[in-house]
This record gives C-alpha cells, sequence and structure tokens, in this order.
C-alpha cells in the first residue's frame, strides 16, 4: 500500500536544517569585563600598543620621581603648636637634620632629638616636597605645682612631674600641692606622681573646679595618708580636713556654708581645724589657748612681788 502525500509528511522533516556555528556566548559573557578586554584587545591591537605604553611611561615617570626624592634635601624646619617651650628651642635640637635627605629621615630619629624636652607630650612630624620638615608639638598641662621643701615641680594633668622653669610665672595660679612622694621609676624619662596620689588630687582638684566659692578661696592642698588630707584658704590659717575617701563635692558644699555662716563671722583664726569628713556634721576644733609661763621668783620673796633690777 503506497502512503499519501499527507502520510509522508507525518514525522518527516518539515524545514531544512539549521547550519550549526558553535554555541552562542552567554549574556554573562559578553557583559563581563573579561569578555570586553578580550573584544578590545583582539579587534585593535593598536590600543594594546598604546596601553603598553602608557604602562612604560607610568614606570618611567615613578623612576624619575624616586630619584628626585633621593635628591631632596631638608632646607627648612618648621615647628608649631609651642607655648611652653620656644620654638626656636625646639629648632636648634633638629639642626642637625638640616642638609639631610628628606626621604631619609625616620621619626624614631626626630623623637630622639627631642627626648630632652619633658614638656613635649606628643608629636606629629610631617615631611614636605619643598624641603620643609615640618614638627606639630602637643604639649602638656600644668594643672598644680608640687612643693617639697625647696623644691618645685609642674603636675601636668597626667601626673607628670616636670621641672619648673619659669612655667608657674606665666600661669595666673596654680595650687601648691604638699605631700607628693613621686614614683620612683620613670616613664618614657619623664617622673611622675604615684598613681593612688594622682587619682587623689585629680579627684580634689575637679571638686574644686566645679565649686562656685571655695575654688576662689583656695590657697594649699595638703596630702596625707590615713585619710587626713586638708586644705588651706587665703588669709586664714584653718586646716580643713577633707580626708581621702572621696565625696569631696558634697564636703566642699560644707565648707562653703561653714565658711558664710560661721568663720566670716567670728574671724579667719577662730578655729584651727575644720573637719569636713562626716556626713551631715562639721567638727570644728578651737585653737588651744598658750600658757603664760609664771615670771620666776627669789626665795624668801612673795610671787607677786618681784625684786627691783640693780
Amino acid at each position: 500500500m503506497t502512503r499519501s502525500n499527507h502520510d509522508k509528511g507525518i514525522g518527516g522533516p518539515l524545514e531544512d536544517p539549521v547550519p550549526e556555528f558553535g554555541p552562542e556566548p552567554s549574556l554573562a559573557d559578553r557583559g563581563s569585563p573579561k569578555g570586553k578586554a578580550r573584544r578590545i584587545l583582539g579587534s585593535t591591537p593598536v590600543i594594546t600598543s598604546m596601553v603598553v605604553l602608557l604602562l612604560v611611561a607610568i614606570a618611567a615617570l615613578s623612576w624619575y620621581a624616586e630619584q628626585w626624592k633621593k635628591k631632596l634635601v631638608v632646607n627648612r624646619v618648621v615647628v608649631s603648636g609651642t607655648t611652653l617651650v620656644s620654638a626656636q628651642r625646639i629648632e636648634r635640637h633638629l639642626q642637625d637634620f638640616k642638609g639631610r635627605n628628606l626621604d631619609g629621615i625616620r621619626i624614631d630619629e626626630i623623637r630622639r632629638a627631642l627626648s630632652s624636652e619633658p614638656y613635649i607630650r606628643e608629636m606629629q612630624p610631617s615631611k614636605e616636597l619643598n624641603g620643609i620638615l615640618r614638627i606639630r608639638i602637643t604639649e602638656r598641662h600644668p594643672a598644680a605645682l608640687a612643693v617639697n621643701g625647696e623644691s618645685r615641680l609642674i603636675i601636668d594633668t597626667e601626673g607628670a612631674l616636670l621641672p619648673d622653669e619659669g612655667i608657674s610665672a606665666r600661669f595666673h595660679r596654680l595650687t601648691p600641692v604638699y605631700g607628693v612622694s613621686g614614683n620612683p621609676y620613670p616613664s618614657n624619662g619623664v617622673r611622675r606622681m604615684r598613681a593612688d596620689e594622682q587619682r587623689l588630687l585629680v579627684e580634689i582638684l575637679n571638686a574644686f573646679a566645679g565649686s562656685s566659692h571655695a575654688r576662689l578661696l583656695l590657697s594649699e592642698i595638703h596630702l596625707s595618708p590615713n585619710n587626713e588630707s586638708w586644705f588651706t584658704v587665703s588669709g586664714s590659717p584653718i586646716r580643713f580636713i577633707l580626708g581621702n575617701d572621696g565625696n569631696f563635692k558634697e564636703k566642699l558644699k560644707k565648707f562653703e556654708i561653714f565658711w558664710q555662716k560661721v568663720v566670716a563671722k567670728k574671724g579667719f583664726d577662730c578655729y584651727e581645724a575644720v573637719d569636713l569628713r562626716f556626713q551631715d556634721r562639721v567638727f570644728a576644733r578651737e585653737p588651744e589657748a598658750p600658757v603664760e609661763p609664771a615670771a620666776p621668783s627669789t626665795p624668801g620673796v612673795p610671787p607677786s612681788v618681784q625684786p627691783n633690777p640693780r
């Protein structure tokens, strides 16, 4: 039996076969940087040559810049941020750096050159391409004056003990502090207060700084062990005992009330000591009255009668 034309079409090829040209590139490959680079470099050899020339030019410029830096020397030292130590004094320490290769100077060398200046807390050296070595100084901040006999040392805000090279005279008022023992082991070449004394002094100074009246009267601070630290005020010999156990703001409030209501009326020398360590109470001790010694008497003569000198 012969098939009909309709039957022949069933299951047979309906169209001519499509020629195969290989797999079509994916969309991800078309948009990727690597794909773009392959298309550019593969289609345009001129661009490849330009890229190579550009890389060579950059390398050449880097080499010339390196050679130029090796020939650049320090021709000037500039110091900023100094108030306690003169900039000229700092520059004298750095004179040996002039004429040296700028790129060869290391920060550790600069720190060693300025290590003898105790008032320098931090330094930020920078090297500029015009041959300037610039040093930005951060100084220590004086907070009080440690007194021990004839010795005078500046106490900074971090407890460092610094030589008083005319520094105290430049400040309006630095409170003298007695009883500072000091740490026998210097840190980075700088002598410091003992940690416990530093904490105590910082708390007391902060309390005075936050007071409205006591800070204007403060004359001296005496650090003492066994919870017996005390202070005096201007024009009065009275010892006001604060102790060492904190809560100094409340104690100074009691001092201000006692000063205005009692001392200001009775007199600045009416008491020998005023104890502020007790809660809600103030204990005052009057000075002992001096006992006048009895006049020597002559044997056989009543004590009330003294012989006339000849």
